[in-house]
């Protein structure tokens, strides 16, 4: 690993003695994250921007949030924070403004690009108004948009790239040689087994239903109820079936540490076998990667890939 600060008076550093590190990369939290504590003979100055490589390939680009120097008898002791590029998505407000028909390239022209971001985004679009409410950033106009549509994931590649992601295709296997410790955790207490919700205010009570059939076979009996009366029609849908399907989400996950750095990408399907035990199609959600004096590890967390077998009816 390496990595290359720029100062704010535009200086190139390489940090060579890196006493600590931690690079973090999760599902649904738009910014990755970079800390490390490193020593010096001598101040460096204000870093204004951070990027981390791997075998000289860029792995993370962000920008200095916190910086911390320590004076001693040996020089300097720094420490920094940084968030990637997306941080800037994040931390800027978008316009409120209702678009007519506008498809996710469009969201990216009108917020994102005048900040320097290119895009691949797919032709994903709806024939309904689409509302930017106030206080909304401007990652969080666009990825809302991609996720009620297609439920994947936004995300801003270390070469500030919009792109959106879903569950992988293919399902690889974990070398379990390098693996150095192995939790499985079973949680029931989260899981719906039904929403039942009124799709608009002239409806007077909860009449309609999506039931999960999964949790029949669990044995699981918990109910909630929404109203959907405020979201545009478009929104509706989605929004009952995706809060069933997250309710399960904790469902079942491994936390796996392996040694070295994992270069799996998120959102990749995985299967292993660990302890006489198939533990069939897990989901990665986290990466972390830690050097410290205990040598390099990068601990995981997947989450079981589960079809909540919904069905949704009236009564």
């Amino acid at each position: 690993m390496r990595i290359e600060l720029k100062t704010a008076d535009e200086r190139l550093i390489d940090v060579i003695d890196v006493l600590e590190l931690c690079f973090t990369q999760t599902v649904d939290v738009a910014c990755d994250s970079l800390w490390a504590y490193f020593a010096s003979d001598k101040y460096i100055g204000e870093i204004k921007s951070v990027k981390l490589y791997d075998n000289d390939i860029l792995i993370f680009n962000g920008y200095c949030d916190c910086q911390k120097n320590t004076f001693n008898e040996n020089g300097c002791e720094i420490y920094f924070y940084s968030r990637s590029s997306a941080s800037i998505l994040v931390d800027n407000e978008a316009e409120p403004f209702t678009y007519e028909k506008p498809s996710a390239k469009q969201l990216w022209f009108n917020i994102a690009r005048k900040y320097g971001f290119d895009t691949e985004l797919d032709d994903i679009y709806t024939n309904m108004k689409y509302d930017v409410a106030k206080g909304t950033s401007c990652f969080g106009a666009i990825n809302q948009f991609v996720s009620l549509l297609t439920g994947r994931h936004l995300i801003v590649t270390p070469k500030d790239t919009i792109k959106a992601i879903g569950l992988s295709d293919d399902i690889k296997n974990i070398n379990m040689q390098n693996v150095t410790s192995f939790v499985h955790t079973i949680n029931r207490s989260e899981p719906y087994s039904q929403i039942n919700f009124k799709q608009s205010s002239a409806q007077p009570r909860y009449i309609t239903y999506t039931k999960s059939l999964f949790a029949d076979e669990l044995g699981i009996e918990r109910k909630v109820y929404i109203n959907l009366s405020s979201l545009p029609q478009w929104q509706r849908e989605n929004t009952v079936l995706q809060r069933l399907q997250a309710s399960y989400e904790n469902y079942q996950t491994l936390e796996i540490k392996v040694a070295g750095f994992f270069d799996g990408s998120l959102l990749q399907r995985y299967s292993m076998r660990r302890y006489g035990a198939d533990y069939d199609d897990f989901v990665l959600y986290e990466k972390k990667y830690i050097c410290d004096k205990n040598g390099e590890c990068t601990k995981l967390i997947l989450k079981k890939n589960i079809d909540v077998k919904e069905l949704t009816y009236v009564d």
